[in-house]
């Protein structure tokens, strides 16, 4: 876990007290060692790094959730912590669905029966903390489970939680491609560190890829599922899944009708979160 410097900030995020929860989850799962709420919002710490993407997703939000418009961030320089204590106080061993297992370098539990996954908390997306990750999680264990998957593609990999789990989960060809370069040294430290170094870690957008894969998979933000649509329904290889995710409740909706010729397939859902399984239709 990075040590506190210059290129991290100090959060206040006045929220109302309905969003605080959501807005907690994202911080965590943007990189925050730990969230502090009291009445009058919430208090953590991000990389500088991540402030833009905490931006856009307070904007992706407010488009379905007017009260996200009342959320305010205010930054300043980081005080003196103990951050690895708070790192470790937060980030423990998850249990996800009948075979996986998520855990942090420092608390890697013994779990027979089931597929360990060490992440280190940190810069990128995807420590098994959030909802909308373990809601990913599981669809892909219920996807790959009759054996058919044999390629799939994990777009926003973040940490590269999600393509490191399908290659546990037995898929011979993954794919994992992010946009943000920033990310790509975090995902591929997590694969190495999980024996999962023949994961192909692509930097781009998804227009860059020409192949199609038996299974997609894409934990991102609404706004992004749909201006995407047509370039993520085009990477799915006929008779194939996708999975999406990073969806509130109230979001789903608009996804479904953006992917016109797909039926819903699965959906799971898990406090305001949901994570939709689609398939093409006969």
């Amino acid at each position: 876990m990075p040590s506190p410097s210059p290129s991290w900030v100090a959060l206040r995020v006045a929220t109302p007290v309905e969003l605080a929860d959501t807005v907690a989850n994202f911080l965590l799962e943007e990189g925050a060692p730990g969230v502090v709420s009291d009445e009058g919002g919430l208090e953590s710490a991000l990389p500088a790094s991540r402030l833009a993407a905490l931006e856009r997703w307070l904007a992706s939000l407010a488009e379905l959730d007017p009260r996200a418009e009342d959320v305010r961030v205010a930054t300043a320089p980081l005080a003196d912590v103990d951050w690895m204590t708070l790192a470790r106080e937060h980030h423990r061993p998850v249990a996800v669905g009948r075979r996986l297992l998520v855990a942090p370098p420092w608390d890697v539990p013994a779990a027979a029966g089931r597929e360990v996954l060490v992440i280190e908390p940190g810069m990128a997306f995807g420590t098994g903390q959030h909802a909308t990750t373990r809601g990913c999680l599981e669809a892909l264990e219920t996807a790959v489970a009759g054996g058919r998957i044999r390629s799939a593609l994990d777009v926003g990999t973040g940490s590269g939680i999600l393509a490191l789990a399908l290659l546990r989960l037995g898929v011979e060809r993954v794919v994992a491609l992010d946009t943000d370069p920033a990310v790509l040294p975090v995902a591929r430290a997590n694969l190495t560190r999980n024996g999962a170094g023949r994961v192909a870690l692509v930097g781009g957008p998804l227009g860059a890829l020409r192949a199609r894969f038996d299974l997609v998979v894409a934990n991102l933000v609404a706004t992004t599922i749909v201006a995407d649509a047509s370039a993520l329904a085009g990477a799915v290889a006929a008779g194939g899944r996708l999975i999406l995710s990073g969806l509130l409740d109230g979001q789903t909706r608009v996804v479904e009708e953006a992917y016109t010729g797909w039926r819903v397939a699965e959906t799971r859902a898990e406090d305001e979160w949901c994570t939709l399984t689609l398939e093409r239709d006969a």
